[in-house]
């Protein structure tokens, strides 16, 4: 781990809950204030919706603060088939300090790896227009299969 953040064993569990049982619509993760340990800091109810998602961002931002997050997508393909994919958000808005950015940006990796398989892509938002559905949905469309 470059940064020497180390990831709390909870992010660990509540990935899997996500991801085997799709227990939330997606979890927030934030570096403690002391910069040592990666936590959650929020889960969403499986009913929650993606507005849900970005005021929660928006309020990340309002704090000129980076976060990391899991999103549980759902979405229908060109031919009409439901599909699950999670995206990892690495939100990182422009107000934010550099040190802050740069402790987020090191211990991406050592997040990602504690959490293993199963995250289908990678968001790098610095600011809405990332977060913006159409835009997460142009990334997943790159390499969908119909």
């Amino acid at each position: 781990m470059a940064s020497g953040v180390q990831v709390s064993d909870e992010c660990k569990t509540v990935f899997q809950d996500v991801k085997m049982g799709h227990k939330y619509r997606y979890v927030i993760f934030c570096i403690s204030s002391d910069l040592k340990m990666i936590q959650v800091q929020k889960k969403a109810e499986p009913g929650a919706e993606y507005e849900d998602f970005l005021a929660d961002m928006t309020e990340a931002e309002d704090l000129c603060e980076c976060r990391y997050a899991i999103f549980d997508f759902e979405y229908l393909t060109k031919d009409n088939q439901s599909r699950n994919k999670l995206i990892f958000f690495m939100w990182s808005p422009e107000k934010a300090k550099i040190k802050q950015k740069m402790v987020y940006a090191s211990s991406r990796d050592a997040l990602k790896k504690a959490l293993g398989e199963g995250i289908a892509k990678e968001v790098q938002a610095n600011d809405h227009g990332d977060l913006k559905w159409e835009s997460i949905m142009e990334i997943i469309s790159r390499t969908e299969r119909t």
